[in-house]
């Protein structure tokens, strides 16, 4: 029944399937999904694809020591972001289903992994295109209201224009730019307006935006499993469903999962050096050129060969102090340095290691033995995570769906050679080859869009003015997690350095998530 199940995790969008035959019973969720829950009570199986209705079920605490772990930003996504916030649940592991049978014990199985690279690339375009085209089509046939991002990047662009091709009468929402100097709504503007189509241009994720948010409720208090990192464009987010005005007949898309599909990785080098073997010392060359990288040293970078669970322990062993630090940090390692937050209580060091090392040793290694695939199904994990989150939280009121995170367009573009993701002068250039004569050549040629970072520290200054007294009263304080003394101290230092930004952004989502589920259990 494993090629079944396989074929099942690829067709179901959300929730859980179960195929039972005489031998077995697998049960399993959706592809890139890993929001399949369960628990044994009782010699009863308890499955479900929220962790958090299983924790109020079985009336189950809080795990402190995860939540902790949760605060470490730099930890990567995979696979940390898949322990459970709460005691006694259990949540699948990627590309996995639930199986029993002969042994009569539940256990979990790989059943998939990303397709060889593949030498026929017109074949495969070809197949990214129709599989493009065909999710887009059959919308415009099944639901009465179609709404999509325009962000002014490529992605949001790509769908935009398929789904004009179809004659869809669509609502394009944009989010417009902090900064003058971010050419993202002069392309918005300029492709709805070659579109024939209007825009609707909401609030900047800057002004709208929730990311210091620390209480806030979830819309329509809903518990997520896990916090909203995505808090940024949450305001949006909202904006776009309050407009909506058919709840049971709307879908609304976006461009998550382009990037990852599309654009080079961090490894993206050290990957061309095993894929063109013939030619790597040539690229080896260019590549210490083109990033003024010392010769040794970037050959040293590309040669090297440790394995991600070696890799992995390492900078956990280096972050935690229980080994001295190395030598300077390398893009194309497969992950970044690991810090620990000053503010995390010396109480929770420990725990927090012991639980990184023991879920670093229940997995078999890295998402792919390629580091740029790896790299790049690690951020479509998180990707699917957001998509399945907007659905749990607004899901009753409007359908989101990311055509790039379906997985016969992830098989087809991971299977794409890394050494075609880069072409001087276009963005993204085998997405434009799979929409060539339908999406302007334009789209791909902008180049430098600008960043949104304007709004990140006025709104960090702002939070600390808000939250610097009241510090104590945090929830991640009252379990004994967080230093309110050096975390104050923190705040209160006058430099808004980038790294502690982003560890009070992290912090802020832990806690809100926090006051939410101490009222969920509630």
């Amino acid at each position: 029944m494993s090629k079944l199940a396989v074929t099942f995790q690829k067709i179901v969008s959300k929730g859980i399937f179960v195929l039972v035959d005489k031998r077995e019973v697998i049960i399993g969720g959706a592809l890139f999904d890993v929001s399949l829950s369960w628990k044994m009570l009782n010699d009863i199986l308890i499955i479900s694809d929220s962790a958090s209705n299983i924790a109020r079920y079985c009336d189950l605490n809080i795990s402190k020591s995860a939540v902790a772990l949760n605060l470490i930003s730099s930890l990567p996504y995979y696979p940390f972001q898949n322990i459970p916030l709460w005691e006694g649940v259990n949540k699948i592991q990627p590309f996995c289903v639930l199986k029993y049978g002969k042994t009569q014990q539940l256990e979990e199985f790989k059943i998939w992994m990303p397709l060889e690279l593949s030498n026929d690339l017109e074949l495969t375009l070809q197949n990214i295109r129709e599989r493009f085209f065909e999710i887009l089509r059959n919308p415009t046939n099944s639901y009465a209201n179609l709404s999509a991002d325009l962000s002014g990047g490529v992605d949001s662009a790509a769908i935009a224009y398929a789904l004009k091709a179809y004659y869809a009468d669509i609502k394009l929402y944009h989010a417009k730019t902090d900064s003058k100097w971010n050419s993202d709504s002069k392309w918005a503007t300029m492709i709805a307006n070659d579109m024939n189509n209007s825009l609707n241009s909401l609030p900047s994720f800057g002004v709208s935006g929730r990311r210091f948010e620390t209480d806030m409720p979830y819309s329509g208090l809903t518990l997520p499993d896990s916090p909203v990192f995505w808090a940024d464009s949450e305001g949006y987010v909202e904006k776009i469903v309050n407009l909506n005005e058919n709840y049971e007949d709307s879908i609304h898309f976006t461009g998550l999962g382009g990037d990852e599909l599309f654009t080079p990785m961090p490894a993206y080098a050290w990957s061309v050096v095993r894929q063109s073997r013939m030619r790597s010392l040539s690229f080896g060359f260019q590549y210490c050129l083109l990033t003024r990288t010392p010769f040794l040293k970037g050959v040293s970078n590309l040669m090297n060969n440790t394995s991600f669970k070696e890799a992995l322990k390492t900078e956990i062993d280096i972050g935690f102090g229980y080994a001295k630090s190395r030598k300077k940090e390398s893009v194309l390692d497969w992950s970044g340095k690991i810090t620990i937050p000053a503010w995390l209580a010396k109480a929770y060091h420990d725990p927090c290691y012991q639980i990184a090392m023991k879920t670093l040793n229940e997995i078999s290694g890295g998402l792919d033995s390629d580091r740029s695939r790896h790299q790049a199904l690690e951020s479509l994990l998180f990707q699917r995570r957001t998509i399945s989150q907007l659905n749990v939280i607004y899901g009753n009121r409007l359908t989101w769906l990311a055509p790039f995170l379906d997985s016969k367009i992830i098989e087809s573009a991971l299977s794409i050679p890394m050494r075609y993701h880069s072409k001087s002068g276009i963005t993204k250039p085998m997405l434009y080859q799979a929409t060539k004569g339908i999406v302007p050549s334009e789209v791909f040629t902008r180049g430098f869009k600008g960043d949104y970072s304007t709004f990140l520290y006025k709104g960090y200054k702002e939070s600390v003015k808000k939250y610097i007294h009241v510090v104590r009263d945090f929830k991640v304080v009252e379990l004994g997690i967080v230093d309110p003394d050096i975390l104050v101290s923190e705040l209160s230092m006058p430099t808004a350095l980038h790294n502690r930004i982003v560890a009070f952004e992290r912090l802020s989502a832990v806690e809100r998530w926090l006051n939410n589920a101490m009222s969920y259990q509630s």
